[in-house]
């Protein structure tokens, strides 16, 4: 099934679920780490990154990728994060999940003003930005389904 969040919010309330109902992992990171990934990525909506991908690479990366996410379709492509955006091992998960929910109320305010390009895709407006954070905790929280 292909997880799809209409705003961030959805995605906090998913969070609450899984953690009050219990869950599955099915893939190699923790739920703390998939949070603490997301929350670098959310992170970087306001602050920026310290690192980019090659100025040809970005507008053929979103070509490939903003249809996938206006669908709100998983990806067919697989990769290894970068390196900055790498969880740690040891981590707290009240703490990236409160992080989590504070950074997504603070996205979700039409007042917090976003930077203007995203190190993979380049120029993004704000529509942009909130869709791609969407789609991106949608694809990491499907790797954390649900107990029965």
């Amino acid at each position: 099934m292909d997880l799809c969040y209409p705003d961030l919010g959805a995605a906090c309330a998913d969070i609450v679920r899984l953690r009050e109902g219990g869950y599955e992992l099915v893939g190699t990171w923790s739920l703390a780490q998939i949070l603490d990934h997301l929350n670098m990525s959310m992170q970087m909506t306001i602050d920026g990154a310290e690192f980019t991908f090659p100025a040809l690479l970005r507008p053929v990366m979103k070509l490939m990728f903003m249809p996938t996410m206006r669908k709100g379709k998983p990806s067919k492509l697989r990769g290894k994060a970068p390196k900055q955006l790498q969880p740690a091992c040891d981590l707290d998960e009240d703490a990236c999940a409160n992080r989590f929910y504070a950074l997504a109320e603070t996205l979700m305010d039409p007042s917090t003003p976003f930077v203007t390009h995203y190190p993979m895709l380049g120029r993004l407006n704000r529509e942009q930005w909130l869709l791609m954070q969407q789609w991106h905790a949608a694809h990491h929280l499907s790797f954390v389904v649900p107990d029965a």
